[in-house]
């Protein structure tokens, strides 16, 4: 009798250097087979850090302005956003002022720290998760293109979109990084029509009985469990009544229909942050780890499989 599939998955990392360390120790404290990190692996903003000279550094954070002397110091600031999903950049007075002038720079250069890092993150993964363990990490509708090729070429083998993945005990999985349309205009979204397509081209890859297949989507399906998020107003703020933040499903109905229509094993997903759980489809088991990044909590899902389906699951952190 083979021994039953472990899988570790977890989603919105948003570049946070702390969630990402546990996601490296995983195999050390649990008894897993496959990591998955899926979707939203980069960060949203740079800080800089000037350079005051003599040894002494100024940056802004949280609403707080600190200066710190000495590398010791600087590099106890760096983590301190790094672990915080913040890209620290260490420069002068007159280059910050230089950025302020031109948001074309501002983008190159955010674009730069983000595939360096990723690169950076990619050998962390090569170098210290063993070699026996299956490691899958997917972009999502946050992610910039540009770290594609990044993850292209690891030596892991790590890069899920548009291909069937194969895992062990004849089970396989499918992925796809797109969204929905969100109040933020990310770099992968798009209208529920052309969802639809990119959805069918993905299940064109599916070569075996739909009971074998994962489904690894980033939006969560439509009236579930795990797509509630908080109603915003036309300026992004959240909506209050009687006291209350006004909640609302805010996943893919293409994604539902999607589910509805093969019947998949199972669904993972992520993009919202705030709704960790899980819930059903007809027979199709869909889960959400939920995110809690910016405080350097890792939020993971453990998923048992045998040769007869899902067994169980629990969540950790």
């Amino acid at each position: 009798m083979m021994a039953p599939l472990k899988i570790f998955f977890m989603a919105d990392i948003h570049n946070s250097e702390l969630v990402f360390r546990k996601f490296l120790s995983i195999p050390k404290h649990y008894d897993v087979d496959i990591l998955i990190l899926s979707g939203d692996l980069t960060g949203k903003a740079i800080i800089p850090i000037i350079d005051l000279g003599g040894n002494r550094y100024q940056y802004t954070f949280r609403g707080k302005t600190m200066v710190v002397s000495g590398p010791e110091e600087l590099e106890r600031a760096k983590s301190e956003l790094m672990n915080s999903g913040i890209y620290p950049y260490v420069c002068t007075m007159s280059e910050v002022e230089e950025l302020k002038s031109d948001p074309e720079k501002v983008n190159r250069l955010f674009s730069r720290l983000i595939i360096e890092n990723m690169e950076r993150w990619i050998s962390m993964i090569e170098e210290h998760i063993p070699a026996d363990k299956q490691v899958i990490v997917m972009p999502g509708n946050d992610d910039i293109f540009e770290i594609d090729p990044v993850l292209k070429k690891s030596g892991r083998d790590i890069y899920p979109l548009g291909r069937l993945v194969e895992l062990p005990l004849g089970y396989a999985m499918i992925s796809l990084e797109y969204v929905n349309p969100t109040p933020w205009n990310t770099p992968r979204e798009a209208d529920e029509k052309d969802l639809w397509k990119m959805l069918e081209k993905v299940a064109n890859l599916v070569d075996r009985d739909w009971s074998r297949m994962i489904c690894c989507f980033h939006a969560p399906p439509y009236n579930t469990m795990i797509d509630v998020a908080p109603k915003l107003d036309k300026n992004l703020r959240p909506v209050y009544s009687l006291g209350e933040i006004e909640k609302e499903n805010v996943g893919s109905k293409s994604v539902r229909k999607f589910l509805e229509k093969y019947k998949p094993l199972m669904g993972m997903h992520g993009h919202i942050h705030e709704s960790p759980g899980y819930d059903r489809i007809g027979r199709t088991m869909v889960f959400n780890p939920g995110s809690e990044y910016s405080s350097g909590i890792l939020r993971g899902l453990i998923l048992e499989l045998d040769r007869d389906g899902l067994k169980s699951w629990h969540r950790i952190g």
